[in-house]
């Protein structure tokens, strides 16, 4: 007698092998403790700017922000995408990512453990409307700044918890397409 699952057993099989892919493959959430007592603290010294419009500029098209990280205003018709980069990432580009609810972390000497804690972030969040974009930014030092659309924390140095605390209260709550 042969083996024959039918149509119900197919979709049992198939759901027990795709929940078991999600299982081996989930985020670590460990790493990433948004909401301590450190980091609620630091939610107070996060700066909020005036929303300086979404206009779409013509690709490639450059703009003279009135700050050295922008949250808001006319940008490039192209979003970065999540990841860390290892090159500067044009503001235009940028601000569009904001646009759709990403953090944008700008770093410069952060060191090899802060670099594999952003790596292990971006694995987390790689979400197109809610994902982080981790660029260089010269000049910082050990200085870390975090943004998300008309916000920005600026950390002397890195802290874990002020850091996730801010991502996990402004990710995905971008203006153009709000999925928090």
């Amino acid at each position: 007698m042969g083996l024959f699952l039918g149509p119900l057993g197919i979709a049992l099989l198939m759901g027990a092998l795709i929940g078991g892919l999600w299982y081996r493959n989930r985020p670590n959430h460990l790493a990433f403790q948004p909401g301590t007592p450190q980091g609620l603290a630091a939610l107070e010294s996060v700066e909020t700017f005036e929303d300086k419009g979404r206009k779409h500029l013509s690709p490639g098209q450059s703009v003279k922000y009135d700050q050295a990280f922008p949250t808001s205003g006319p940008h490039d018709p192209v979003p970065v995408a999540p990841g860390v980069y290892a090159e500067s990432q044009r503001p235009e580009q940028l601000v569009h990512s904001l646009e759709h609810g990403k953090i944008v972390v700008y770093y410069d000497q952060p060191g090899n453990q802060v670099m594999s804690t952003f790596e292990g972030w971006v694995k987390q969040f790689p979400g197109a409307w809610d994902g982080l974009v981790v660029v260089p930014s010269p000049g910082l030092g050990e200085t870390i700044v975090l943004t998300a659309w008309k916000h920005k924390l600026e950390l002397s140095q890195f802290n874990a918890e002020a850091a996730s605390t801010f991502i996990d209260t402004y990710r995905g709550r971008g203006p153009e397409n709000p999925v928090r």
